[in-house]
């Protein structure tokens, strides 16, 4: 297993001035020999990466983001920021820019690894230390931790540390095979929430489920030949040595720390745009994923049709060798074990697979976190897709500049490409399977849970060397099928594996693993999916909801009428028969029929109907079940003790 050595590049702290907002106040080494505090052009946006939108309304968080190389153009290098908010008075040696009541700073560690969990931990316990010291001028402890982080060799298998895939799967459900779909398409896809930490680590679990694709697959997955020099990443000189070929578009960039200032600046929102921002979200509707019209709108005649040319494997892909039973049942997916999709694809070597797919490259971006300064970047022409978070609400509001928006605390997929939304729809067999790993995925861990995403993914590339027209491509949505075989990620991928000719992945069955016979569970998954996912099903679920709460709203509201018609009735009888004392009799004269209450028409029992005895019964059932329920309110007295008081002035004589 390889050893990732010296991983840590430079320790930076990031504070925030009252005056100049988020500004450099030490690095460690220096970037910019004789001027500790400066950064070179490429990275001038780095203190609004460690210091992020809204980070005064917490004490504490930690943010991954991604940066281009500055020794190697077409290398990304790694963030982990820890930034901590304290009361002024906790600080020992104040300086004189300190005029607010906390004082805010952000230690930020870059590496030349995705060590972002690894990392997190330590800084953490390093930047609480560092705090507790009051004195921000003393950085030899962050020296020492440079020192430390560097001395101790890192294993390649430690990058998923802290991304916890199984509380992705547990707060996503089924829709997280939707996202991990969605990545394969190299759309435009903007994740927002609040606050930056949770984002930003949401996002690289996402990344994780990927195979192999967090620990090679991000290498190249913040640069990009910008066609626009106002862009916060600089475009390479005309001179540079590194060529592209128009057509492949591959990505190259001049060493960062050469550019110049002068030519590159900020493109900034003006006045007008900015003012714009309300009347464009009022104007641009939103639309989310609505699979009730994904169901519909496939064309059921164009499937059979395309059936009849392939009802069976073709001669060119059939396997080479002999499958297991357990490869050529196409039922198991009903008693499919814990470890039954593991066992059938792991004699399949990923890194001879393909793995990771070449997807973040290209003009294809992983960003983890974005600042606003960054939101030029997502609108230039040389950016074909990318997967960032934001927490501004300035980027939910430029719907233009993406495909799909990700809202993290509402657990929303929202889009209003229509054709999009039928690619991604989840037909029986993916449902199946994110079923599975719902069920399994609490118990078995983040491994077992990566295992099942890395096996449905080879799967899937195994049954897309099929002819067109095959029933098996269905299995994964042929429409899906279609759009991930025109990616450049997935034509890299024929050429890197030869158009998949390897033996051990050659002798796998094409077809989906969770294929089989449709049963009641099916439909029970489907109506439960479709609640949960779907527009429709939301109003559904909320008209319940709320029919449900006006129920017992009014089942105890009328509950308590009930019973305080039935206590002042009770009161009434129980005071004019009760006998009165004998003085009280002389002294008192029986009232004239205006004073008397309302008496309300009694009949004997025996002259009640049998429906109006039962509906009695009923009633002082209920009355009793209100009574005794702990959350229904009690009927009110008042109205009793003026009855009982009007009625204390009736004497029986």
């Amino acid at each position: 297993m390889s050893v990732i050595s010296e991983p840590v590049l430079n320790i930076i702290v990031v504070g925030f001035h009252h005056k100049k907002g988020c500004q450099v106040e030490h690095c460690y080494p220096e970037l910019v020999p004789g001027h500790p505090s400066e950064l070179p052009a490429a990275w001038r946006h780095l203190p609004a990466l460690a210091l992020p939108d809204g980070s005064h309304n917490y004490l504490s968080d930690t943010i991954f983001f991604n940066l281009p190389g500055l020794t190697e153009p077409a290398h990304t290098v790694y963030g982990v920021s820890c930034f901590r908010q304290i009361p002024v008075e906790q600080v020992v040696q104040k300086t004189e820019d300190m005029t607010r009541s906390s004082v805010q700073k952000s230690v930020c560690v870059v590496c030349r690894a995705p060590l972002f969990g690894r990392l997190a931990v330590k800084l953490e316990l390093v930047v609480r230390a560092w705090f507790l010291q009051g004195d921000f001028s003393q950085t030899k402890l962050l020296e020492d931790a440079y020192i430390h982080l560097n001395s101790c060799p890192v294993q390649m298998d430690q990058i998923v540390e802290g991304l916890s895939v199984q509380r992705l799967v547990e707060n996503w459900r089924h829709k997280a095979l939707l996202l991990f779909k969605l990545l394969l398409l190299r759309r435009k896809v903007l994740i927002y929430g609040s606050p930056a930490g949770p984002l930003s680590t949401a996002l690289l679990t996402l990344i994780s489920l990927l195979p192999l694709c967090l620990e090679n697959g991000l290498h190249r997955a913040a640069n990009v030949v910008l066609s626009r020099p106002l862009s916060p990443i600089p475009a390479i000189p005309i001179d540079n040595k590194l060529q592209t070929e128009p057509d492949t578009a591959e990505i190259a960039q001049e060493p960062l720390g050469q550019l110049h200032n002068g030519s590159h600046q900020i493109e900034e929102l003006s006045p007008k745009e900015s003012g714009n921002l309300l009347e464009e979200k009022d104007r641009v509707s939103r639309q989310s994923f609505d699979e009730t019209l994904l169901g519909d709108t496939v064309d059921r005649s164009e499937l059979s049709g395309s059936r009849e040319k392939c009802h069976s494997i073709g001669e060119k892909y059939k396997p080479q060798k002999s499958v297991t039973e357990a490869q050529q049942s196409p039922t198991m997916a009903r008693d499919m074990s814990v470890d039954g999709l593991h066992n059938l694809t792991e004699q399949v070597d990923q890194t001879e697979c393909g793995f990771p797919l070449p997807l973040f490259e290209e003009g294809y971006l992983c960003l983890p976190y974005l600042s606003l300064q960054y939101l030029d970047l997502l609108s230039d022409p040389a950016v074909h897709g990318f997967v960032v978070g934001a927490s501004n609400v300035l980027f939910k509001q430029k719907r233009q500049l993406f495909d799909v928006l990700v809202e993290l605390n509402e657990m929303r997929i929202e889009t209003s490409d229509m054709m999009l939304r039928r690619q991604l729809a989840l037909g029986t067999e993916d449902l199946r399977f994110a079923d599975h790993v719902v069920r399994h995925g609490p118990t078995q861990g983040d491994a077992w849970i990566r295992e099942q995403f890395a096996s449905y993914l080879i799967y899937l590339l195994r049954t897309s060397l099929l002819p067109e027209g095959c029933r098996e491509i269905d299995s994964y949505n042929s429409q899906f099928m279609t759009a991930f075989k025109s990616t450049p990620a997935y034509q890299q991928w024929l050429i890197s594996t030869n158009n998949g000719d390897i033996e051990s992945f050659i002798n796998l069955m094409p077809m989906h693993p969770f294929s089989g016979q449709l049963s009641v569970a099916d439909m029970k998954l489907k109506f439960a999916h479709t609640m949960s996912t779907t527009e429709g099903g939301r109003k559904v679920s909320a008209a319940v909801a709320s029919t449900g709460r006006a129920v017992a709203t009014t089942s105890r509201a009328v509950g308590g009428a009930l019973s305080q018609a039935r206590g002042a009735l009770s009161g009434w009888w129980s005071a004019l028969t009760a006998p009165a004392p004998p003085d009280a009799a002389a002294e008192h004269e029986l009232p004239s029929a205006s004073e008397l209450p309302a008496e309300p028409e009694l009949l004997p029992a025996d002259d009640r109907t049998n429906s109006d005895a039962e509906e009695a019964d009923t009633d002082l059932q209920h009355d009793n079940r209100t009574q005794l329920r702990p959350d229904s309110p009690d009927p009110p007295d008042k109205s009793i003790d003026d009855t009982t008081i009007n009625l204390n002035k009736i004497q029986v004589i």
